[in-house]
């Protein structure tokens, strides 16, 4: 295989490389997942304690008309009324298998309830569990990252710190150096005839010269007038 070929393998299959996926990420998705389950549940367990009262509020009612039947033969029996009995037996066999039918429907349903019932502790609970190590597990990444952040911060800080203090030492070499550069070019006015301050020099003397002598001539012309 040629050197090209297998280069274009290798960032092809890179490319097509599934993405790293983040276990914190993963962890809450499978956490939202159970509450969701937890939530089902509890809201099938809400659904069958609502069938269970419905078959027990018709087995109690069963109850009733079988106990009302038995009560109307007995009293058709103390009538001699024969024909009345055998019809309130009659009615008091379709009640009886009436209740019976309902009798069994709530058992079933009890046991189904307390099953579910047991199932959805045992949710709950494991729900709470997985929920503090959720939590717990979220709260280590993020003062793992945050430590590493500020380790990243520290670092950053020695690099900017030491190229800092190095610009601050180029700065001051460079003022030293043109300090001594103006020093030098003040040492060379004074002593190049042709600087402009020496020029300044001599023509301040000259000046202060001329207004001397001026002043002397004053002087003796007010000295003459004062004789005359």
């Amino acid at each position: 295989m040629s050197v090209r070929r297998r280069i274009s393998r290798i960032i092809s299959s890179r490319r097509n490389a599934a993405e790293p996926v983040d276990p914190i990420a993963a962890l809450g998705d499978s956490q939202r997942q159970q509450e969701e389950n937890l939530d089902r549940a509890r809201r099938s367990v809400a659904d069958l304690a609502a069938v269970r009262h419905r078959v027990d509020t018709l087995a109690r009612q069963a109850a009733s008309d079988l106990d009302q039947c038995n009560r109307e033969a007995e009293r058709a029996v103390a009538h001699k009324n024969d024909d009345a009995a055998r019809s309130a037996l009659r009615r008091a066999l379709e009640v009886q298998k009436r209740l019976d039918s309902l009798t069994r429907q709530r058992d079933d349903v009890d046991r189904q309830f307390h099953s579910l019932e047991a199932d959805l502790y045992r949710l709950e609970t494991s729900l709470q569990e997985n929920a503090v190590r959720y939590e717990s597990l979220k709260a280590q990444h993020g003062a793992t990252q945050a430590a590493l952040n500020v380790r990243g911060a520290v670092s950053a800080s020695a690099g900017n710190s030491a190229e800092t203090a190095r610009a601050a030492r180029e700065a001051e070499q460079e003022a030293r150096r043109l300090r001594h550069l103006q020093a030098a070019q003040e040492e060379l006015s004074w002593s190049d005839p042709t600087a402009g301050k020496l020029e300044e020099a001599f023509s301040e003397l000259e000046a202060r010269e001329a207004a001397e002598q001026e002043l002397r001539q004053l002087k003796a012309r007010a000295e003459g007038r004062g004789q005359v």
